[in-house]
C-alpha cells in the first residue's frame, strides 16, 4: 500500500501529502486506474487526521490527477482513456476504410506541437491571431502564401489575387455564389467530386456533364456543350481527376483553354487532390490566369482537420469573391492560417509532402502485388477499379460491406444522367496501416472472383 513520506516538507500537511502523492503519480510509479489507500487507513499510517487526508485527496482531484468514485474510493485518473473517449467520433464506421481519401499521418503531429510552442512565446503573434480582420486578412500571411506559390508554380503572383478559404469545398462554393446565379448552367466532368454536385443542387445551378476518358475531359464534347448551353463556368480537375485518377494531357489543356476563351467560359480548376511530385504539371492558372480560378487546399497535402485552402483568381473578380466570403464566414481564422504559414516557412510542408509520397509509393506496391494486371496512371491516393460484368459499383460496395470493407461506388460521382461505369474508387490512403490495406485489397479481389 502507498504510504508516501511527507517528512521534511514545509507548508500545511494536506498540501505536503498531496505533493508527495502527485510526485508518485507523475513519475509513473502509480499507474492509471490504481486505487489510492482508504483515507482512514492512510491517516493512521501517517499519523495525521482523516481530515488532512481528505483535503489532500481533494487537492489531487483539483489538479486533475485523481477522481473519486462513489462507493469505491479514489483512483488515479486514466488520462489516455479519457482522451480517447473525448476525441472519439460521434459516428464511427466499422471495418477497413477504402472509401475515405485523406492524407497519411506521418510527422504532422510533431510539426503541430512545434508551431504551437513557437506561437506560445510570441506575444505580438498571439494578439494578432486572436483579433478580428477584414476579408483581406494579415499582410504577412498573404505574403507567405504568395512566396510559396511562386516557388511551387514558378510564376509571378500578385498577392491581391489570393483569397483564403476554409478548404477546397468552401472555395468552390464561394466561386459558385459569386460568379453565377440560380438556373445558370455550369459544365463539369461527367464523373466528378460529389460535393460539387451537391453545391450546385443546393444553389439551384444547372449542372451539365461533359464526357471524360482515360486522358481527362474531352475537348470536342466540351465545345459541343458550350455551343449548346452557353455556360458560365467549367469545373474540372486537370491535375488528377476525381474519381478516375486521369491526368489531362498537355494538348487537351490548350484545347480546353481555347474553347473556354471562344465561348467566354470561366474555368474552376480544382487542384485539391494530392498528386505525387513526379507527376505534377503546371496548372491551368499559370497558362490562362485571366479566365481561371484555381482552388487549392492543404487538407489533402498536410492534414484533413486543417480545413484551409485558397483561391488564385483574376484580380477583376476579387471584390465579388470577397463579398461571397463575408456572406459565408466574414474571414478565415487567422489562428489556423498562422500555423500553416509557419509550416510553409519552416519547410514542414515540404517534409510532409516527401513523407507522404514515400508512404504512398509503398502502398502502390501493395496494390501492384494484389492487382498486378491493372495499370495505374497517376499514383495518387485513389485507384479507379473497373468491374467485370455483371457487377455494378453500388452492388459491389454493398457486398464488400458485409466483409467489413468500404469503397466508393461510381454512382456517387455521376453528374445528372451521365452514363455510370461499373467501377469503384479505392483509396489506398484510407487504411491506417499497410497490413490493413493489403488485407482489404485481398478481400476486394476475392469478392470479385466470387461474384463473377
Amino acid at each position: 500500500m502507498l504510504v508516501p513520506d511527507i517528512s521534511g516538507r514545509s507548508g500545511p500537511k494536506f498540501m505536503a501529502l498531496a505533493d508527495a502523492i502527485a510526485e508518485v503519480i507523475e513519475s509513473g510509479e502509480l499507474e492509471p486506474d490504481t486505487k489510492l489507500p482508504p483515507q482512514r487507513i492512510l491517516s493512521y499510517r501517517l499519523g495525521v487526521t482523516v481530515g488532512t487526508v481528505t483535503r489532500a485527496y481533494q487537492e489531487l482531484e483539483q489538479r486533475g490527477l485523481t477522481e473519486p468514485k462513489v462507493g469505491s474510493g479514489t483512483y488515479v485518473r486514466n488520462r489516455e482513456t479519457e482522451l480517447n473517449h473525448f476525441y472519439h467520433p460521434v459516428l464511427e464506421e466499422k471495418g477497413i476504410d477504402l472509401a475515405r481519401c485523406r492524407p497519411l499521418l506521418v510527422s504532422q503531429p510533431k510539426f503541430l506541437a512545434n508551431a504551437l510552442k513557437e506561437l506560445s512565446h510570441e506575444e505580438i503573434a498571439q494578439a494578432a491571431v486572436l483579433d478580428y480582420y477584414s476579408a483581406d486578412g494579415i499582410q504577412g500571411h498573404n505574403e507567405t502564401l504568395r512566396q510559396w506559390l511562386m516557388t511551387k508554380f514558378n510564376i509571378d503572383i500578385d498577392a491581391r489575387r489570393l483569397v483564403w478559404t476554409h478548404g477546397g469545398q468552401h472555395g468552390i462554393s464561394l466561386i459558385i455564389q459569386a460568379l453565377s446565379r440560380p438556373k445558370d448552367t455550369i459544365l463539369a466532368e461527367g464523373l466528378c467530386y460529389p460535393e460539387f454536385i451537391y453545391a450546385c443542387q443546393q444553389s439551384e445551378r444547372k449542372l451539365v456533364p461533359v464526357k471524360v476518358d482515360e486522358h481527362g475531359l474531352d475537348p470536342e464534347d466540351l465545345a459541343l456543350h458550350c455551343k449548346r448551353h452557353r455556360p458560365k463556368l467549367l469545373y474540372l480537375t486537370p491535375g488528377i481527376q476525381n474519381p478516375t485518377g486521369a491526368q489531362l494531357t498537355d494538348s487537351r489543356r490548350l484545347k480546353i483553354i481555347e474553347i473556354c476563351r471562344r465561348y467566354n467560359v470561366l474555368i474552376i480548376e480544382d487542384d485539391v487532390l494530392y498528386c505525387p511530385p513526379s507527376h505534377r504539371k503546371s496548372p491551368l492558372v499559370a497558362i490562362a490566369p485571366d479566365i481561371t480560378l484555381y482552388v487549392g487546399s492543404f487538407s489533402k497535402y498536410f492534414a484533413g482537420g486543417l480545413r484551409l485552402g485558397f483561391i488564385i483568381l483574376p484580380l477583376s473578380f476579387k471584390e465579388l469573391l470577397q463579398r461571397a466570403l463575408r456572406a459565408s464566414c466574414m474571414y478565415v481564422s487567422p489562428l489556423i492560417i498562422d500555423l500553416l504559414c509557419r509550416w510553409l516557412s519552416s519547410g514542414a510542408m515540404q517534409s510532409v509532402d516527401e513523407e507522404i509520397a514515400m508512404e504512398l509509393s509503398a502502398r502502390h506496391r501493395i496494390w501492384e502485388a494484389v492487382f498486378p494486371e491493372i495499370q495505374i496512371g497517376v499514383p495518387g491516393y485513389n485507384v479507379w477499379l473497373r468491374l467485370p460484368e455483371p457487377l455494378t459499383g453500388y452492388n459491389f460496395n454493398q457486398s464488400l460491406l458485409k466483409y467489413g470493407v468500404r469503397v466508393r461506388e461510381a454512382e456517387m460521382f455521376a453528374v445528372g444522367r451521365y452514363e455510370v461505369p461499373a467501377a469503384v474508387r479505392i483509396s489506398l490512403a484510407g487504411p491506417l496501416s499497410r497490413p490493413q490495406l493489403q488485407s482489404a485489397l485481398e478481400t476486394v479481389r476475392e469478392q470479385i472472383a466470387r461474384l463473377t
